[in-house]
């Protein structure tokens, strides 16, 4: 009969193994995928951090242009106000030059004088209107139906 206590301490001891090892070895299963997380978790926070300091870092580079053309749109305001002043001070310059103003003035004065000659009446009649009425509109009734015929012949 020892020999069959032997037998199943042996069976038992193999059970209890089995779970055991079972157990220890989900435990490290667990703390290599708990290990595994905080890696990847770990990688993303570094990965955050970086986008964070990229977008302050462009954040910062628009700042700076904007206050850059905001100092080239004050100089350029301060110009203008400077030419304005100045021209205020001093007498203006003519847009044209003054041959082509004379040219200007000429072509004005012959277009006055060409109006001028088309108001003026006309002495003559045209050629075209005859002294004495005639045909339709003369105030004569037609007298014979043989004169209309012999017309529309």
């Amino acid at each position: 009969m020892s020999w069959i206590i032997g037998i199943l301490l042996v069976a038992v001891g193999a059970i209890i193994g089995f779970f055991v090892a079972r157990y220890w070895l989900s435990n490290h299963s667990d703390e290599a995928e708990l290990t595994e997380q905080v890696t990847q978790t770990k990688q993303q926070l570094a990965d955050y951090r970086q986008e964070v300091a990229d977008h302050l870092a462009t954040a910062q580079a628009l700042v700076g242009q904007l206050e850059e053309t905001q100092a080239k749109l004050k100089s350029y305001l301060h110009h203008s106000a400077d030419l304005l002043q100045r021209e205020q001070l001093q007498p203006s310059l003519p847009f044209f030059a003054e041959d082509t103003v004379r040219q200007l003035r000429m072509a004005n004065q012959n277009k006055q004088e060409k109006r001028r000659s088309d108001d003026r009446p006309a002495a003559d009649m045209p050629r075209d209107y005859s002294d004495s009425h005639s045909g339709l509109f003369s105030g004569k009734a037609a007298t014979s139906k043989s004169t209309a015929k012999e017309s529309t012949d």
